[in-house]
């Protein structure tokens, strides 16, 4: 019986060549993408999944609040929180406390030097906590000693090439010496990233007792495991406590502490001083219903062909009736057709992705290989939606067929139904909803991104290069070779203007003091300062817009006792217009500083951001980064006259440079891969439903060939008959984009309020959408419609 099933579907298959190419080529494309993204979910839903406990590690968040208005939230905590949950709540079984070397630094090995940015102290108990594979070392005493070392494996093979790194000693900066005791695997998955983990024990020794009772120094990840079946809002339901008992007076009306997932760290946080940049929960959501969109679409496609030639089969099914046939076995006939048809497209499919991987990861900026054709779960996921897709596509189809009167078909009398021809005109609809929705979203998705990357950001970052401080200096000669080195640059003919600052414009501020305006009309209580050092060239490098009194200035030796403040730190500290700000006092920290003067916000961070109240301080000898703008012409001979002037005033650093621009824009990288990977993806769901379009177009130009004879017999032209067998379609597909609108405004402004600085979704977006739809639509039944205009009517009436 399946013999002669797969006999017949392949007879069938070869009497309609183009019916059939059409429909294992949309499946096929259909399933190729939508597994492709599947893979792409699954990757980033895996991040954090390799920790033995990952269900009950939980990172704590830090919440500060100033009038019960939300200022701070932070991905770190204090050093104190850590070994004092573990202490008062038996809930918590272990506990570990990471803390991020801001700005890296430079390690030595022998000759060897090189800046490393992902430098982190970690707890002993890290490795109890964890499941990072430890290669070489003891789990429990690898962390435990003073100024001992893991080194992750990569990074191992940068100093020591194929030796072994065990008892080896490096040097991290100028200062402290460490000696490798071990060999960590760290996986691309997870949301932590390190070259480096030192031991904790050697913070102590450095910093003190700060560093293991500190309450407020907010620069440490502190992580827990909870005991099986704890409750974590339980336990959040007891840091108000917690921190009145720690905290300073009013604390607990100031500070909020809150639990993070492991797992839900890398999709749903973006908080201050997160370890590295997160992934997008709302991005990776909307990539997945894109996949549901292109299967939708496929397997529409599959259907309206197979009904729609339902009536050319109608004779078949009579026969096949009349002789015999059982209305079970016919359906086991198309149900079988819909199989192999499936299957020969799950194939096709796989070879297709497997094909495509290089394109996108380019798109995606992931790391997949072939090797994912040996993953389980793909097979699995390739066995349920062949299994779905065969039903979903099969059955149907099937259902109408077997269900033929074969004393009605074999009369002539079967033509196509109402129901059958409605249910066609709203497969028709859903794919054109889908794929109008697709057209609007990638629209908007671009025109955020082009927003973002040509927004005026208020200070200048082309043509500047900016170049890590060194890490290795002695502090009696670093001011004269700071000088000497600025003085040497600012020589070069293509070189405009040198500053050094704490921070540049991408990076986040981390050093933040509580602030509050002196004197005025009220009192107002502190707020969050985000504090920054720079020299007196800062402004005119980077060109800041001064809205009232002036920037530092070497005739004046007492700035560095002012400050310069931002528009946002203006209002928020209380005063009434910039102008009122200059030489009124403010308290930041321990400093009681006078307002010098007053710049234009300008964006720090990315558009995801928004304008944080900023105090700019006059620091000549404490700094992170210089800052070259230089010409565009002969860039590579200023680099290297740069990087020798480098070299001659401070010999102990490598040369670490970026250019500004490129850096700033990293932030954007996860929403430019997101925007790629929708828009390709939107194209091929674009170019599936055209294909069902193209075939369901020309089935109806065949059923409608007599009827098109007798009208350009009596008279029609070429025009009137495109007309004809072109309105139906073209009404459906604007039936189509109004359903679609609602449905993007809701979905696309879900995703825009991850921006602080968005666009609005215009009314020419849709326009744009409709006419493209409409194009795409004319276009694609065009073919089809001028063939049936322009055939011989003879050809069509000779046997009437």
């Amino acid at each position: 019986m399946f013999k002669n099933y797969v006999l017949t579907t392949l007879r069938n298959i070869s009497r309609r060549k183009g019916f059939s190419m059409l429909n294992v080529l949309g499946l096929s494309i259909g399933l190729a993408a939508s597994l492709l993204i599947m893979q792409y979910v699954k990757d980033e839903f895996s991040f954090d999944d390799f920790h033995a406990n990952k269900e009950n590690i939980y990172r704590v968040q830090y919440d500060r609040y100033r009038d019960n208005e939300l200022v701070l939230q932070c991905a770190t905590t204090f050093p104190k929180v850590a070994p004092a949950l573990l202490a008062d709540y038996p809930e918590v079984q272990k506990a570990c406390r990471l803390y991020l070397r801001y700005g890296g630094g430079v390690i030595r090995y022998d000759d060897i030097q090189m800046k490393e940015d992902n430098l982190f102290t970690a707890d002993q108990s890290f490795f109890d906590v964890f499941s990072y594979s430890l290669l070489k070392g003891d789990r429990a005493t690898a962390l435990k000693e003073p100024n001992t070392a893991v080194v992750e494996e990569e990074t191992a093979r940068k100093y020591f090439g194929n030796a072994d790194p065990m008892g080896k000693r490096i040097k991290f900066g100028n200062r402290e010496e460490y000696e490798i005791t071990g060999v960590i695997r760290s996986p691309e998955n997870s949301h932590l990233k390190f070259s480096f983990l030192l031991s904790y024990p050697t913070l102590v020794k450095v910093v003190g007792p700060d560093a293991e009772q500190a309450w407020g120094w907010y620069d440490f990840y502190t992580y827990i495991q909870l005991s099986p079946g704890a409750d974590p809002k339980a336990l959040e339901a007891k840091f108000p406590e917690f921190i009145k008992k720690y905290g300073a007076e009013g604390d607990d009306k100031k500070i909020k502490f809150s639990l993070q997932r492991l797992t839900d760290i890398h999709l749903n946080s973006d908080l201050l001083q997160e370890a590295r940049v997160n992934g997008n929960g709302r991005s990776v959501y909307f990539l997945s219903i894109i996949a549901f969109f292109i299967l939708v679409i496929a397997w529409v496609n599959y259907i309206n062909l197979a009904t729609a030639r339902a009536v050319e089969r109608a004779k078949e099914v009579g026969v096949r009736k009349a002789i015999g046939a059982g209305r079970l076995q016919l359906m086991g006939q198309f149900i079988a057709e819909a199989l192999i048809v499936n299957f020969g497209a799950v194939i096709t499919a796989v070879a297709l992705m497997s094909a495509t991987i290089p394109l996108f990861n380019t798109l995606s900026g992931k790391a997949l290989t072939t090797s994912i054709l040996t993953d389980p779960t793909l097979w699995y996921t390739a066995t349920v939606l062949f299994l779905a897709g065969s039903a979903l596509s099969g059955l149907y189809p099937a259902f109408v067929l077997s269900s033929y009167q074969p004393a009605r078909v074999l009369k002539g009398s079967m033509k196509g139904t109402h129901e059958g021809l409605l249910l066609r005109k709203m497969l028709v609809v859903m794919q054109f909803v889908a794929s109008v929705a697709l057209i609007a979203g990638t629209l908007i998705v671009y025109n955020q991104l082009q927003f973002m990357q040509n927004r005026d950001l208020g200070v200048d970052i082309d043509q500047v290069l900016v170049i890590h401080a060194p890490g290795v200096t002695d502090t009696s000669t670093y001011v004269s070779q700071l000088r000497s080195f600025k003085s040497e640059v600012q020589r070069h003919p293509n070189v405009q203007s040198f500053t050094a600052s704490s921070e540049v414009p991408g990076n986040l501020i981390y050093w933040t003091n509580g602030g509050k305006r002196i004197g005025g009309d009220q009192e107002l209580p502190s707020i969050v300062m985000y504090r920054m050092g720079i020299d007196h060239d800062f402004f005119g490098t980077y060109k800041n817009k001064v809205l009232a009194g002036r920037v530092f200035s070497e005739d004046f030796t007492a700035d560095t006792s002012n400050v310069i403040l931002n528009r946002k730190a203006v209002e928020v500290l209380g005063f009434n217009t910039p102008e009122n700000a200059v030489g009124g006092q403010v308290k930041i920290g321990d400093d009681t500083l006078t307002v010098v003067g007053v710049v234009e916000n300008y964006h720090q961070e990315g558009l995801k951001s928004n304008f944080r109240q900023t105090a700019f301080h006059l620091l000549p000898e404490n700094h992170s980064y210089y800052s070259v703008k230089v010409q565009a012409k002969d860039i590579d001979q200023t680099l290297a006259y740069i990087k020798e002037k480098y070299s001659q005033q401070f010999p102990e650093n490598p040369f670490d440079y970026f250019f500004l621009d490129t850096f700033f824009q990293r932030q954007y990288q996860t929403d430019r891969q997101f925007g790629q990977v929708f828009g390709f993806f939107a194209l091929l769901a674009i170019f599936v439903a055209s294909l069902g379009l193209f075939g369901l177009a020309s089935f109806t130009a065949s059923q409608r060939t007599k009827e098109i004879g007798i009208r350009k017999v009596l008279g029609s032209t070429v025009p009137n008959i495109f007309l004809l067998l072109s309105k139906d379609f073209l009404k459906l597909v604007i039936f189509a984009n109004v359903i679609a609108i609602p449905l993007v405004v809701y979905f696309m402004d879900k995703w825009l309020h991850t921006f602080a600085f968005r666009i609005n979704i215009g009314y020419w977006i849709f326009l744009v959408s409709a006419v493209l739809t409409l194009l795409i639509a004319l276009i694609t039944v065009s073919f089809q419609s001028i063939r049936a205009a322009m055939a011989n009517p003879v050809k069509s009436l000779r046997y009437e």
